[in-house]
């Protein structure tokens, strides 16, 4: 089963990507058996973001393409709503995900916006 890097996954979500059409014909190619992991749609959802897209549209199209555990599937749909809904950072977002009902040790104050118990450092 092949792996997606944030290029790949990137080429086939951005418009006009240089490397669309090679990507395409590699998704029919492997389609059903691509795999991916949370870091590289956390990679992607930051390069995109600075590029105007759109996280939660993002890495919904990236789980229907990509094979994932259900657990990172969830997290990921869940840092992608912390970004769209809440304006968190990306990475703030997926720490979030992570973190899900458990307390965070962070001084970011970010965390209490969502909800999150945090453990403050200050």
């Amino acid at each position: 089963m092949p792996y997606a890097d944030t290029d790949f996954l990137l080429a086939l979500l951005k418009p006009g990507d240089w490397l669309k059409e090679p990507a395409e014909k590699t998704l029919n190619a492997y389609e059903g058996t691509i795999w991916t992991s949370i870091i590289t749609i956390a990679e992607a959802v930051m390069v995109g973001r600075n590029m105007g897209l759109n996280a939660e549209e993002m890495v919904s199209k990236i789980v229907e393409i990509c094979k994932l555990s259900e657990d990172d599937k969830r997290m990921a749909l869940q840092a992608a709503v912390f970004i769209s809904r809440h304006g968190l950072s990306t990475f703030d977002a997926f720490h979030a995900a992570f973190a899900a009902n458990d307390a965070i040790i962070s001084s970011d104050s970010v965390f209490d916006k969502i909800g999150l118990k945090r453990i403050n450092l200050r």
